[in-house]
């Protein structure tokens, strides 16, 4: 039984120290249970409308919850290599072995804080392991912080993002609207959200939590942003006049920025949409090209599995997609 106790513990240690040190310092995402964690936390909570309190709580829940696991499995592990050995730890005063509640509490002020001398370990194998568990918990809250933090930050950014698109046209005819051929100021824009939007799929890669931080205000809201633009950039494409187009070179850019963007968060869907969502329509268009519903049909079905996961994020997320004008 001691050595049981012992290995249980090693090994519950082990397991929270690999997960922070995956999930903080990887920059390849969450560990597994950071991963299966955030996306409980989702599962509970990310239902109902995007207004509402449990879905917009989510993300900060989530977030929260990764720390407390950490310290939760570390102190559970050190109680059990402490609890191994029944004289391991004794009251400082009575030389009395402590119980199991006067473990916990030894184990948590000295992994956690520089203790308080109530109770004290026995022997040198017993003094280094508590030197060794003091290391551990502080070096794993200072881990947490070191994590926690950037993700808020990121977080600000993520709706950043999401106004600048906003700020562009609240759809995709809004958008393309404002097209005046290359080197135009929306040219300049897109260019601008395509670094923005490749910044934040990084993030989104190295905090996978992100995910789950969403907004109930259509300003803020990447994922229908995300929409309206998918929108826009078959209309750039596609339903304006030659002329009247962007350079290429710049549409290009944000469609390989909104694809990383993509492929980050489709791991975290269920599974993507059916269907694509419907093209847009060039009516809403001050100038329309020859025959563009019927180019703007075609390039819907060419980017048909893109633009059926971003429609499986815009419904994840409470949202519906925003309707081009006609």
């Amino acid at each position: 039984m001691p050595a049981l106790l012992a290995a249980l513990g090693t090994a519950l240690v082990l397991v929270a120290l690999y997960d922070g040190l995956k999930t903080a310092l990887s920059a390849q995402g969450g560990a597994p249970l950071t991963s299966a964690l955030s996306a409980g936390v989702w599962a509970l909570l990310g239902h109902g409308p995007a207004h509402g309190l449990p879905r917009r709580a989510a993300g900060g829940v989530a977030l929260a919850a990764i720390p407390v696991a950490w310290t939760l499995l570390l102190w559970a592990g050190w109680t059990l290599v402490f609890s191994s050995v029944e004289g391991a730890v004794v009251d400082a005063t009575t030389k009395v072995p402590a119980d199991l509640p006067a473990r916990v509490y030894f184990v948590g002020f000295t992994a956690f804080t520089l203790g308080i001398g109530d109770y004290v370990p026995v022997g040198a194998t017993w003094q280094v392991l508590t030197a060794v568990a003091s290391f551990t918990g502080l070096f794993l809250v200072t881990l947490a912080i070191t994590y926690v933090l950037p993700v808020v930050q990121a977080v600000a950014e993520k709706r950043s993002l999401a106004g600048r698109i906003h700020a562009l046209g609240s759809t995709g005819a809004e958008v393309a609207g404002g097209a005046r051929g290359p080197g135009s100021s929306l040219e300049r824009q897109l260019e601008a959200v395509a670094s923005d939007l490749t910044l934040h799929a990084e993030r989104h890669l190295v905090y996978p939590v992100l995910h789950y931080f969403e907004s109930d205000g259509p300003r803020t809201a990447l994922a229908p942003r995300l929409a309206a633009l998918s929108d826009a950039l078959l209309l750039l494409r596609h339903g304006l006049p030659e002329a009247a187009r962007p350079d290429p070179v710049a549409l290009g850019a944000v469609e390989g920025a909104l694809d990383d963007y993509l492929g980050t968060v489709r791991d975290m869907l269920a599974s993507p949409s059916e269907d694509a969502p419907p093209p847009p329509t060039a009516g809403g268009l001050p100038r329309a090209a020859a025959d563009a519903d019927r180019a703007l049909l075609a390039a819907n079905q060419d980017r048909a599995d893109q633009r059926r996961i971003l429609w499986a994020v815009v419904r994840q997320t409470g949202h519906d997609w925003p309707v081009s004008s006609s």
